[in-house]
């Protein structure tokens, strides 16, 4: 009977208990495993498997934001170096990069841009008078008219900023549209970028005697300028700079277009003219940063004063963007035709914003070298502060923006597409259209 008893227990233990009844089957059956391997080696596939394509999924999106705002971390990266090592990069610094790096990177963009453009669609830009002058006033115009605005207000009511601030304001919104950045983003969000080449050279070449001018003009206002010695600025010295670094380099690179067309579109693609032009941008602003950063300009400044600054110039840049918007594609498209005739393309209006709203350092910080080279070297790199970050706030917001105007021009040219469609089925010619059949009616016969 205890036999019995003994042999009836197991079965009894193991159904209130799975995990023993389990363990018992595993014994009577010889297995040393309480799962079975098949069940593991699925689960544990699936798991790798799901691990791997998270991955995968994670590297795509990696990727895909690396090269849509890898210009965006060089930025980061060269204004590190900068700050880390200011006396590489400075004008008379290590590598004499006035010569190497403020000549040779503007030489390079400019003949890359010639090389990139049809010589025809060139030509075609450049008796577009309207576009031209669009972009000038904003620049020369409305821009330095508004800053000077906000820097009255913010004198009437007080604020607490140093009064070379408000010159650095000044001065910054007096010098022309950039010589490079606004050509490459125009180029990256597929705009007119021969639109934006053009221009960026007749307004360097307006500039090199409208914002002195300017400059001179609001030095009147002695509010913003107190009394004091400016030199003149050496209009022959800037116009030589201006035509070895922006004018000889964008005719020679469309001399070699025009007869080599086949060899340069393969080395365009071969070697990304794009990237190069942009690696090109970045170590302007490396160099450029050097500058601010090796004259003290950074740490001479108040907290206060450098979040104006930035506070101020990124309004200047967004208020400039608007502008041009607005005037460039004019509100009640359709129902006024003087309206319509004013108009421009989504592509020109990309080349007008980034022209527009753009100020130049290739040109500005040696203006301000010569106009107030008797004071001291700190001196002059506060007044070139303002500017420096006006140009540094342009290139991030600006690249910020080229994909949303890419997908912008996209849609208009999807839309000019369809409506071309559109047009030509509704206008097909006469003697490709069917006629319908005619139907005559018989007569009984009698």
């Amino acid at each position: 009977m205890s036999s019995t008893i003994e042999l009836q227990q197991p079965p009894a233990v193991a159904f209130s208990d799975p995990i023993k009844r389990n363990s018992v089957l595993s014994l009577s059956t010889g297995s040393t495993s309480e799962t079975p391997p098949q069940h593991v080696s699925k689960h544990s596939g699936t798991t790798a498997i799901a691990t791997h394509d998270q991955i995968r999924r994670v590297g795509q999106v990696a990727k895909g934001l690396f090269k849509q705002y890898w210009f965006l971390l060089g930025l980061g990266i060269v204004i590190g170096l900068a700050w880390a090592f200011p006396q590489v990069g400075k004008t008379d610094g290590a590598i004499d990069a006035q010569y190497t790096v403020k000549w040779g990177a503007v030489i390079v963009i400019f003949l890359l841009s010639g090389l990139g453009l049809e010589v025809k669609v060139m030509l075609r830009t450049i008796v577009r008078w309207r576009l031209h002058l669009t972009v000038q006033l904003i620049n020369f115009v409305l821009l330095p008219l508004t800053m000077w605005g906000v820097v009255h207000f913010l004198i009437a009511v007080g604020a607490r900023i140093d009064t070379t601030v408000y010159q650095g304001w000044m001065i910054a919104v007096s010098t022309s549209t950039t010589v490079s950045s606004n050509a490459v983003m125009t180029r990256n969000a597929n705009g007119n970028d021969s639109g934006a080449l053009v221009n960026a050279a007749l307004g360097n070449i307006l500039g090199i005697f409208i914002s002195p001018a300017l400059m001179s003009a609001f030095g009147n206002d002695t509010s913003v300028f107190p009394p004091g010695d400016r030199g003149s600025p050496d209009y022959v010295g800037v116009l030589r700079n201006l035509g070895c670094t922006v004018l000889l380099p964008l005719v020679v690179g469309q001399i070699l277009r025009y007869f080599f067309p086949r060899q340069v579109k393969y080395l365009a693609g071969k070697f990304h003219f794009s990237i190069i032009n942009s690696l090109a941008l970045l170590c302007m602003v490396w160099s450029v940063f050097c500058d601010g950063v090796a004259s003290n300009a950074f740490r001479r400044m108040s907290g206060v004063d450098i979040v104006a600054i930035v506070g101020v110039d990124m309004f200047m840049y967004l208020f400039g963007c608007m502008a041009s918007l607005f005037f460039a594609r004019l509100p009640y498209a359709g129902k006024h035709r003087w309206i319509d005739a004013l108009r421009f393309s989504r592509k020109d209006a990309v080349a007008i914003m980034y022209c527009g709203a753009t100020k130049t350092v290739s040109m500005g910080i040696p203006l301000i070298n010569v106009m107030y080279s008797s004071q001291s070297y700190g001196a002059v790199g506060i007044l070139s502060l303002p500017l420096l970050m006006y140009h540094i706030i342009q290139l991030f917001i600006g690249n910020f923006q080229v994909p949303f105007l890419k997908r912008w021009v996209g849609r208009d040219e999807e839309e000019r597409g369809q409506d071309q469609e559109l047009a030509e089925t509704q206008h097909v010619p006469l003697t490709s259209q069917r006629t319908l059949p005619t139907f005559t009616r018989r007569r009984p016969q009698q």
